[in-house]
């Protein structure tokens, strides 16, 4: 196996979290408009028309989709979430404007934490010589949110799916990170906690990939990303010190 010269990171549900949820958020606001709800129950709706619509969106993929990304699109990923949310639990009202309070409440500074080990790791994947880049569907004032949670300096690029105009799983996305890192797809390894995004997608571009699975920190707390992927136990990491550990 060629030894690892770069290693591409994601942000969301890897290196931080969001310290209130996106459920969390989802049921406040649901609550607010007079509706009972959960963060159990939103995590649970969405996570089974997830899971529902997940081989159909690989077999997109391997079909040769092409997923195109920008400020205005990651919005209205979570505006459609929202809708599909509200709607769903009989919120009256303006479900857009909703959407967009959840929006300005979970993607904010203050709203997300540095995973404890984070920093450290960097630090030593940068002392084996290692090229560490940041690899994340996010908006394009991803650079900023990561130099307040002090990433920044610790990494040597940062590749923005809003500002690269396409997202992953798209193969275009991981080849702009391979160009940053100026190494070969089989000298990288691309560390995400999806499994089409981070994992289907980081192979189909030819480099190797973990599934980092942060448990109660992770997406979907209540589930595993892995469950019923049949991925190789050496492949799935808890945290970014297994990270180093499989290098």
């Amino acid at each position: 196996m060629p030894s690892t010269r770069a290693v591409f990171l994601d942000v969301g549900w890897t290196m931080a979290y969001p310290r209130a949820s996106m459920w969390e958020i989802f049921a406040d606001l649901c609550r607010d408009a007079g509706v009972p709800a959960t963060a159990e129950g939103c995590e649970e709706m969405v996570r089974a028309l997830w899971r529902a619509a997940a081989e159909h969106a690989e077999e997109r993929f391997r079909d040769g989709a092409e997923y195109s990304d920008s400020d205005a699109e990651f919005a209205a990923m979570f505006e459609q979430l929202g809708r599909v949310i509200f709607s769903q639990l009989g919120v009256d009202g303006d479900h857009a404007a909703l959407a967009r309070r959840f929006l300005d409440r979970f993607w904010s500074d203050a709203n997300w934490a540095v995973f404890p080990e984070v920093h450290e790791a960097l630090r030593a994947l940068r002392g084996r010589g290692v090229r560490v880049g940041v690899l994340s569907n996010a908006p394009s004032n991803l650079p900023l949110f990561l130099d307040r949670l002090g990433i920044a300096p610790l990494v040597d690029f940062v590749v923005v799916s809003a500002v690269e105009g396409v997202r992953k799983p798209d193969r275009r996305i991981f080849a702009a990170a391979l160009d940053r890192a100026g190494v070969d797809p089989e000298a990288a390894l691309h560390v995400g906690d999806m499994y089409l995004e981070d994992i289907v997608g980081g192979r189909g571009a030819g480099l190797r990939t973990l599934l980092i699975e942060r448990g109660a920190r992770a997406l979907f707390p209540s589930f595993r990303e892995s469950e019923g992927r049949a991925l190789a136990a050496e492949t799935i990491v808890n945290d970014l010190e297994q990270v180093i550990e499989r290098l």
